[in-house]
């Protein structure tokens, strides 16, 4: 949980926003950014789904994470005090799988999700505890549209201020490094292997790279180093031997990689292949 406490000590409050009826939940369906800031803040009376408060989903991407495009993205943060009560309206649909991560200040929160033709039953609740295991929950939707959130607690004597986006998920940034283990080049020669990262793992879900450096040598043994994958033929490396990645599906860590090294050496060496990518993932379970 400490990338989420990280966030949530990062990020700034924005300044409140009253919405004005004319704005409709079109927007949130288009994707289209419908305000000018992407931090919502809870303005009361929202107790109710009459008075629910309407947001935008969180539609960053994993690219946009990468190369720090905030634009899209979109959170909200409240408090909840004694028997508060705080709903919330967005829209969204199938295209995307949605994802609502809540930060409790707290004690523990629940949020109830509604779809817009019943909003006596839910269609499903989430708990979300301040030291729980499990702060980000898959909403499973059926079809596009409006849909409501009512977020409480059940501790009267407490209040809990929460933190949270609903749509895409959060992101994280790592490394990962395979060595390939000690082999001998000969001079002129050329080595060559393949790892299957989808059988490892400590590889996370649906982490994708955006930079891969091949190492393991001096620039005095080889000054011709390459990758590939499943999608690419052999791709050569930059002079820093590192390579940019278009953060897409063909960029998945869980597939078979390759890394290949020319000798531009005219003597025999001992190396030690490495194969270092740095990805970004998504904040899931």
């Amino acid at each position: 949980m400490k990338t989420r406490l990280a966030r949530w000590i990062k990020k700034c409050i924005g300044t409140s926003m009253v919405l004005a009826g004319a704005l409709c939940i079109g927007f949130c369906l288009s994707g289209q950014t419908a305000y000018a800031a992407t931090a919502y803040k809870d303005v009361e009376p929202n107790n109710s789904h009459e008075e629910a408060q309407l947001i935008g989903r969180n539609a960053q991407t994993p690219a946009q994470y990468v190369s720090n495009q905030t634009s899209v993205y979109r959170y909200v943060t409240g408090t909840l005090s004694n028997d508060d009560e705080d709903w919330y309206m967005v829209g969204l649909y199938t295209s995307n799988p949605v994802y609502l991560d809540l930060n409790p200040g707290a004690g523990t929160i629940y949020v109830d999700v509604f779809d817009s033709s019943n909003l006596t039953v839910p269609l499903d609740t989430y708990e979300f505890r301040k030291y729980g295991d499990t702060n980000v929950y898959r909403v499973p939707i059926s079809e596009d549209g409006t849909y409501y959130l009512r977020v409480y607690h059940t501790t009267t004597s407490i209040s809990a201020t929460y933190y949270f986006t609903i749509g895409n998920p959060q992101y994280t940034l790592g490394t990962y490094v395979h060595e390939f283990g000690r082999t001998s080049l000969p001079a002129r020669d050329t080595w060559e292997d393949f790892v299957n990262l989808d059988q490892m793992p400590d590889v996370p879900k649906e982490a994708r790279g955006y930079e891969i450096t091949i190492g393991g040598c001096t620039t005095s043994v080889s000054s011709s180093r390459y990758f590939r994958n499943q999608h690419t033929g052999w791709v050569a490396t930059k002079t820093t031997y590192s390579y940019k990645l278009a953060v897409t599906d063909e960029s998945l860590l869980n597939q078979v990689w390759g890394a290949r090294i020319v000798s531009t050496s005219t003597s025999n060496h001992t190396i030690t292949p490495t194969m270092t990518i740095r990805y970004v993932a998504s904040d899931i379970p």
